[in-house]
Parts: C-alpha cells; sequence; structure tokens
C-alpha cells in the first residue's frame, strides 16, 4: 500500500514539475525580442522551407540556438520562447509541458499525462 501511494505521488510530482515549465507567450516575447531579434526578423518563421514542422522542433531550434549563443536560457526560458513563436506564427499542436493553456484541451480529448510527456520527446 505505501509503495503504491509513493508511485502515484511520484508521478504527481513529476506531473506538477513538468506544468510548473510550461510556457508562458508574454515571458518568451520579452527573451526572444532581447535575445533573437537581432538576426531573426518574421521571415525566418514565414518562409515555406521551414525546419521547425512540430511543437518539438520549434524546441528544438531554440534550444539549437539557445546553445550556439552560450546556453543561457534553462528549460523554462527555452518553453516560453518556444509557446511565444508557435502562437504567433506556427500554431501547431502542443503539449501542456510546454504550452499550458492547451492542458485542459488535451485531457478533454482524453489524453493522459505520460502520452502528453512521450508526444514531446518525440518532437511534437
Amino acid at each position: 500500500m505505501k509503495q503504491t501511494i509513493g508511485v502515484i505521488a511520484a508521478a504527481a510530482a513529476a506531473f506538477f514539475a513538468a506544468a510548473a515549465n510550461a510556457g508562458d507567450a508574454d515571458r518568451g516575447e520579452l527573451l526572444y525580442n532581447a535575445r533573437c531579434v537581432g538576426c531573426h526578423d518574421t521571415s525566418v518563421h514565414n518562409r515555406a522551407a521551414r525546419k521547425a514542422l512540430t511543437i518539438g522542433g520549434i524546441k528544438a531550434q531554440v534550444r539549437r540556438w539557445n546553445a550556439f549563443l552560450e546556453g543561457a536560457w534553462g528549460e523554462r526560458e527555452v518553453n516560453d520562447v518556444t509557446t511565444y513563436l508557435n502562437d504567433l506564427y506556427y500554431h501547431y499542436p502542443c503539449t501542456p509541458e510546454v504550452c499550458p493553456e492547451d492542458k485542459q484541451a488535451l485531457r478533454e480529448r482524453g489524453v493522459r499525462p505520460r502520452e502528453m510527456a512521450n508526444a514531446v520527446k518525440r518532437g511534437g
């Protein structure tokens, strides 16, 4: 019984920790404008040959350029910028770990937390 409660508590803690890092589009806009606009104008996001084809793809590109710029952002900042870019340009389906406003919509469709996390790992 205690072991079952421990497993449930650990799963709940992991789920809520992921949601705590979910993106904030307003904060993402500030971060993007402070660090990315110098090299990226809107054309990079509107071109026909997009490199990011899923929410995972956007996140991968944000991580890539973050590393190129010596990795000042953590997971929360990466999710903030990913959420901002997705809201503004891409409009891809998003998991609650990245875009918190989609959590309720996913639950209504019957998607469980583990499936949500796996979607992010697969790249969207």
